[in-house]
């Protein structure tokens, strides 16, 4: 297997891990959404849901990155070895 290949697959693999976590933290939300619902105006879980958006918000940051990252080493103009410089 060529680099690029063992590239784009760890690069698939992170990708992959990156939607379960966006997964989980999606499911997370959901429970506290009905906690919120017995417990209206809980400070503690209002300070959760923010906190749990910006994780997700960083999280996809990450993905968009990574592909990113994947576009510019496919492309022709750009030196392969500068990928890992970049990243």
């Amino acid at each position: 297997m060529d680099a690029m290949a063992r590239m784009d697959r760890s690069v698939d693999t992170v990708v992959h891990d990156l939607k379960i976590v966006l997964t989980r933290s999606r499911q997370l939300e959901q429970e506290i959404a009905k906690l919120e619902r017995s417990s209206p105006g809980d400070v503690r879980l209002l300070q959760m849901n923010e906190l749990l958006a910006d994780l997700q918000a960083r999280i996809e940051g990450i993905e968009a990155f990574v592909q990113a990252c994947k576009k510019r080493a496919h492309r022709e103009e750009h030196p392969v070895d500068d990928i890992d410089l970049w990243m």
